[in-house]
């Protein structure tokens, strides 16, 4: 390929880097600001987790939780506090399925990824092979 062809691909692959840094700005944005709530079955409780999957807040609904017992309390918790992360997981998830239409080894990247900056690290990483190999 001539020198000017060479220099062409390469804007070209710069462009296409700097619109999956931006996209990944966004996700990186909307996981910081994002909040997903849940409450236990009985109503007892609600947990708050952060984008990140972070326990931000645990909140007791009047005073019933007393009459648990306190294994059981401690279960309800664990449980409640899991489903706010695997919504906050799911949330994520979605917010970058547009972003990533197209790249067929993105369910292995997600599924691997333990934090969501995993993810994007691994959306990049595959982003990038995509491109050398073109």
């Amino acid at each position: 390929m001539s020198s000017m062809g060479d220099e062409q691909l390469l804007t070209e692959m710069a462009a296409a880097l700097d619109r999956v840094r931006e996209q990944s700005d966004r996700i990186r944005a909307q996981v910081r600001q994002a909040k997903t709530t849940v409450q236990d079955r009985e109503r007892l409780l609600s947990a708050t987790v952060d984008g990140h999957g972070e326990l931000r807040q645990l909140v007791f609904h009047g005073d019933a939780y007393r009459d648990v017992a306190p294994a059981e309390l401690a279960d309800s918790i664990v449980q409640t506090v899991a489903k706010a992360r695997d919504g906050a997981r799911r949330k994520t998830v979605a917010s970058v399925q547009a972003f990533t239409h197209g790249l067929p080894a993105l369910g292995d990247t997600a599924r691997s990824a333990a934090t969501v900056d995993e993810l994007i690290e691994g959306i990049v990483g595959l982003v990038s092979t995509e491109r050398k190999a073109d």
